[in-house]
């Protein structure tokens, strides 16, 4: 797909995980508490599916755009950048997916009524604790990053799109007397 009503496709998809990316990745760190993971979590983790597909579709589509736009340094290095994003936001998805899946179980091997749980119990408890732990601290370095990524793969399209429209304002700037403070 290279256009959708007439307008590029890719800058389109592309805003999709530019602002989920770094939500679910607030979400990922609010979800360090249980009260919070409980009643969020599932949505963090549609977040970031979400997220996956349009980031796949902005691959594609970027991928389609590029015979039309003019090949340089600047479009080749956020090609590359773009395609990297993939597996940083399957990793993010998969450790929140973890996460949620973890405290389930823990809920479920919790004992309810006061007593001790036997030592098989207390061992699955344990295992899940650490688990969810892992879990956790995985969830947060994928959504980290994945949002550090995500800028970088913006910036870089940013520069690809408007670099030489910048060189001309900043140009102009300077022939009307103006600095860059803004005067003139």
């Amino acid at each position: 797909m290279t256009s959708i009503l007439g307008l590029p496709a890719h800058p389109l998809f592309a805003h999709i995980p530019v602002v989920l990316i770094p939500l679910a990745a607030i979400g990922a760190v609010a979800m360090l508490w249980p009260s919070v993971r409980d009643r969020l979590g599932w949505v963090v983790v549609g977040l970031v599916f979400v997220a996956g597909i349009f980031t796949q579709l902005a691959i594609t589509s970027g991928q389609n755009l590029e015979e039309y736009v003019a090949e340089t340094k600047l479009v080749r290095d956020h090609v590359k950048m773009g395609e990297s994003l993939r597996p940083w936001v399957l990793l993010m998805f998969l450790a929140l997916l973890g996460v949620m899946v973890v405290a389930h179980f823990a809920r479920r091997a919790a004992t309810t009524d006061g007593s001790e749980p036997s030592p098989a119990a207390a061992k699955t408890r344990d295992r899940l604790k650490y688990a969810g732990i892992a879990a956790m601290v995985l969830s947060l370095l994928f959504s980290a990053v994945a949002t550090f990524s995500i800028f970088r793969i913006g910036h870089s399209g940013s520069k690809a799109v408007w670099d030489k429209t910048q060189v001309k304002i900043d140009k102009g700037a300077k022939e009307s007397g103006g600095g860059e403070s803004g005067e003139g």
